[in-house]
């Protein structure tokens, strides 16, 4: 069957009448009741799309396939991809809409969510799932947001997104997302253990050590998530710390090292030198001069 697919802006509407808008919100009843329930398979130029699902059932048409429903649930549909929706006429829901190209920018360095968005995916979210009342309230929060805030969205939206859909591609329970998880929670036991730690000066090997990991995966995580290896982890924790003393303890650089672990001063000057561009003293005398002090 060679039938044309439509691409739409949304659903019905041109894609020359695309509007200048980064999001966009509606209920699923306000599009799908004047179609006789039913969205005939069709995709988008630029557009990434939201479904949720807060009551009622249906079914989406993704690839060559029907996939039933039943709320709660969760869809989402990137663009270029054919796609449509039968409703019952009870169905409670949203779609949420935004240009493609303003999907958050946190969200490529998870580990297996970049290939998870690049494909439709129909997500059932279980009642008795931990996630799925944060994941429904965070969802129904995008929507009022984007509804009351009309042209101007409020910068908290990014944010809520991030959170929405990185807690769906877990719930997916592929193999990527469980790897994603178990990585996002070693990556915040990692940052647990270096803050509590730091002024021992404990080696790579320590924290590899204490998460049950090698370090080549330990740094391999760190690279995903945060963009650097751990060894610059600790760093920036112990420049960070001498930062605030330097300029706010009211003590000498020999103790701020002391404090920090460093048995000798001119060592930690020029590890503070090679980390935060200039001499501890040079640092002190600038930032106390931009304070005032």
């Amino acid at each position: 069957m060679n039938t044309r697919v439509p691409t739409y802006a949304l659903y019905g509407e041109d894609t020359a009448e695309i509007p200048e808008f980064w999001v966009h919100a509606e209920s699923i009843a306000s599009r799908s009741r004047l179609h006789g329930w039913e969205i005939k398979r069709h995709r988008h130029a630029c557009l990434f799309q939201i479904l949720h699902i807060r009551h009622g059932k249906g079914e989406a048409l993704i690839g060559n396939g029907w996939h039933a429903f039943t709320a709660p649930a969760a869809i989402v549909v990137p663009e270029r991809h054919e796609h449509g929706f039968r409703f019952s006429t009870d169905v409670d829901g949203a779609v949420i809409t935004l240009m493609s190209k303003r999907l958050p920018a946190r969200l490529p360095a998870h580990k297996g969510i970049a290939e998870w968005l690049a494909h439709p995916r129909l997500t059932q979210m279980p009642a008795d799932h931990p996630d799925t009342p944060y994941i429904g309230e965070t969802l129904n929060h995008i929507e009022r947001e984007i509804i009351q805030a009309g042209a101007s969205p409020s910068p908290l939206l990014e944010a809520m997104l991030v959170t929405a859909l990185l807690l769906v591609f877990r719930m997916g329970g592929t193999t990527e997302a469980m790897e994603a998880g178990r990585d996002q929670v070693r990556f915040e036991q990692l940052n647990a253990l270096i803050n509590d730690g730091f002024r021992a000066h404990r080696p790579v090997t320590f924290y590899a050590r204490e998460l049950g990991v090698s370090v080549t995966h330990l740094n391999r995580i760190a690279r995903a998530i945060a963009g650097k290896p751990v060894s610059r982890l600790i760093a920036e924790r112990i420049i960070s710390e001498a930062k605030r003393d330097l300029v706010f303890a009211g003590i000498t650089i020999q103790q701020v090292a002391d404090g920090l672990g460093f048995e000798d001063q001119a060592y930690f000057s020029r590890f503070f030198s090679r980390h935060a561009g200039l001499s501890p003293a040079r640092y002190r005398d600038r930032e106390r001069a931009l304070l005032g002090g």
